[in-house]
């Protein structure tokens, strides 16, 4: 069995299903005189990109593409051109942007989201996440091994794909030059030409990992099953383990308790002295020192009432304004680094196992 796939639908190249309800976190901070906030989305979002206070994306189940020009206090759906999942989506600029998704789609404006266009992956793969360094150098991770690079805005594609079969889940390009990728089976890959070879990091840990950033060259966090929060200063010669357990348990073995003192983490994002963990049944842990040690938010009163929900995936502005996107029917503003959380209904839906 592989392990639980950092994006739900991935399960759907196995035939799995997936039951959840989207959950919308959105950033800034809503006046008196404010608009209302916008209906609960039901589509599954799977990724978000903040790129200032105001300005922020976020995507998901059939193609969906939403746009907020107000710090997250009323969002508008753009026209994706594809019913398609879209599974992460990242801005170099205010205008210039990228989605991907199920079966290779790739997607990009030039705009800021009032148009998107399809480019060439060459591959019917699963795209799961998309980095890029500027509006030229990206990276894009995905199932089967896949990575893909551009050195052109996407305009063209080169397939760098691993032999081995496995599922890479998330990416993060620092620079022209410097780039990480983590995956299923505890896999760390470093690039230092700009995604043209790959060379595996030994964590010490074989256990999947969902979530990766880096700050630069050298400062980076992943994070995966069992809350495991890793840190490393010297480019991912070593790490650290912050937060979590090591042990490797059998799936009988792991009860409710386990899973609720331990939940799996999916998203990782530092900025500044703020960091942002958040994974499964709703947990959501914070750093208010650069990411050095991090703290388990208390449950809310609207957990208590409606059941905890798993989060998706984190990105944090300038200023540590941002969003968190998952399941549940819930909405959460990110400012200055301080969570905020309102029930809005949902269900408990479950991760996907494959």
């Amino acid at each position: 069995m592989r392990g639980v796939c950092v994006r739900a639908a991935a399960s759907l190249r196995n035939g799995g299903t997936v039951l959840a309800v989207a959950v919308l976190l959105a950033a800034g901070a809503a006046t008196a005189t404010a608009p209302a906030p916008s209906p609960v989305m039901k589509d599954n979002l799977y990724g978000t990109k903040f790129v200032d206070r105001e300005r922020g994306f976020a995507v998901g189940a059939f193609g969906t593409i939403l746009h907020t020009s107000d710090g997250g206090v009323t969002w508008q759906a753009q026209v994706s051109k594809t019913t398609q999942q879209l599974y992460d989506v990242d801005f170099a600029t205010p205008d210039r942007g990228w989605a991907v998704g199920r079966s290779g789609v790739i997607l990009t404006t030039k705009d800021g989201g009032q148009t998107w266009e399809p480019q060439v992956s060459g591959t019917e793969n699963h795209l799961f996440s998309v980095d890029f360094a500027d509006a030229d150098h990206g990276v894009i991770a995905g199932d089967w091994g896949t990575i893909l690079t551009t050195k052109d805005g996407g305009r063209t594609w080169v397939m760098r794909a691993l032999a081995d079969d496995i599922i890479l889940n998330d990416v993060s390009v620092v620079d022209e030059t410097h780039a990480w990728i983590v995956g299923e089976l505890g896999i760390v890959l470093a690039s230092i030409d700009g995604g043209a070879t790959w060379k595996k990091q030994n964590t010490g840990i074989d256990k999947s990992l969902f979530g990766v950033t880096f700050i630069d060259p050298l400062r980076g966090w992943v994070v995966g099953i069992d809350a495991l929060i890793l840190h490393t200063i010297d480019g991912g010669l070593t790490w650290q383990v912050q937060n979590g357990t090591t042990e490797m348990r059998a799936l009988e073995q792991v009860g409710f308790g386990q899973a609720y003192e331990n939940p799996s983490l999916y998203t990782v994002a530092v900025v500044g002295d703020v960091g942002i963990a958040a994974g499964e049944i709703g947990a959501i842990y914070l750093s208010a020192d650069g990411g050095k040690t991090w703290q388990r938010q208390d449950k809310s009163d609207d957990e208590e009432e409606s059941g905890p929900k798993w989060f998706r995936a984190a990105s944090l502005g300038p200023g540590a304004d941002g969003a968190i996107v998952g399941a549940g029917g819930v909405r959460v503003m990110v400012v200055a680094g301080q969570v905020q959380k309102k029930a809005s209904g949902g269900t408990r839906a479950a991760e996907a196992v494959h």
